[in-house]
């Protein structure tokens, strides 16, 4: 098996490269021999990463947030090639599903010796895919509006979450959905949608405490319309978990989604941010093979 450390340079405030040579160094102290592939565009690790596994099986060891993750799952979908998730982004969220650890080093030599574990995947309008949590509407927005936070120096990556979300509540906007699951079909007009493989996003967000990447199932969270002022009593709850409950807070658990709206909304999808007018969402079981610490 090949090994190859897959680093997003921009990740981390621009510390992901520093962080692929310290787990090149460490992986060499245990014998490992694995080259550094830097990335250079987006979208450039899931070139990579497709033509790495067409020739060879592979462990890849992912360098930077879930968008960086989400290049090489991507890349990879049906390979019997492995990934290795280091956290070195904004929200490090898709790892607290898997790992015990968020250090470099403790996740490489907990690693070292782990067979990986087959892990769900969402495939998205059949041209994307999505390991962590989708979400839809004002969450959506958030993850857009981060953007205009990441170069803001010496502040950590939920603090810039955080100020996108106070930057989002002064438009208060909500969007009208047709929400189809296999057990119901819903229309009306909501905050936003989360649809989880994953436990957590937006550096620690859970919308779906249930959620679990092994077993084959769709957790949503649907919330319901909400005026600025419920927002803001909304959103810490929404925050801390504490949601489950609320009447605004609707939950299924389903083999697909299907979600519709008249006007093309917001999507976030691992952290990178579409615009659509249509979703449809499945679930694709034990279709990566990622280590689990």
């Amino acid at each position: 098996m090949k090994h190859y450390i897959l680093v997003n340079p921009v990740s981390g405030n621009k510390k992901g490269l520093k962080h692929g040579i310290i787990a090149k160094k460490l992986l060499n102290k245990y014998n490992i021999d694995a080259t550094i592939v830097v990335s250079e565009y987006p979208k450039h690790l899931t070139k990579i990463a497709k033509k790495l596994s067409l020739k060879h099986k592979c462990r890849f060891y992912s360098i930077g947030g879930d968008g960086t993750l989400n290049e090489i799952i991507t890349g990879i979908v049906g390979s019997d090639s492995e990934i290795v998730v280091i956290p070195c982004g904004t929200g490090n969220d898709f790892v607290k599903s898997i790992s015990k650890f968020m250090s470099l080093r403790k996740i490489i030599i907990n690693s070292i010796n782990k067979l990986p574990t087959p892990t769900d995947v969402l495939k998205i309008n059949n041209d994307k895919y999505c390991i962590n949590i989708l979400n839809c509407g004002f969450d959506a927005m958030v993850a857009k509006n981060v953007d205009y936070f990441r170069i803001v120096p010496f502040i950590s990556g939920k603090m810039k979450y955080n100020l996108a979300i106070f930057y989002t509540l002064l438009t208060n906007k909500n969007y009208k959905f047709k929400l189809r699951t296999n057990t119901c079909t819903k229309k009306g007009n909501y905050t936003l949608v989360a649809i989880a493989n994953g436990k957590y996003y937006g550096g620690g967000i859970s919308p779906c405490p249930d959620a679990n990447v092994q077993d084959g199932i769709l957790d949503v969270c649907a919330i319901d319309s909400t005026r600025v002022r419920q927002k803001i009593i909304l959103l810490p709850k929404y925050k801390q978990g504490k949601h489950i409950g609320l009447k605004q807070a609707k939950f299924y658990r389903t083999d697909f989604v299907h979600l519709v709206s008249s006007k093309d909304f917001p999507v976030s999808i691992d952290g990178e941010v579409i615009y659509t007018n249509k979703l449809n969402i499945k679930i694709i079981k034990k279709a990566i093979n990622i280590v689990h610490i």
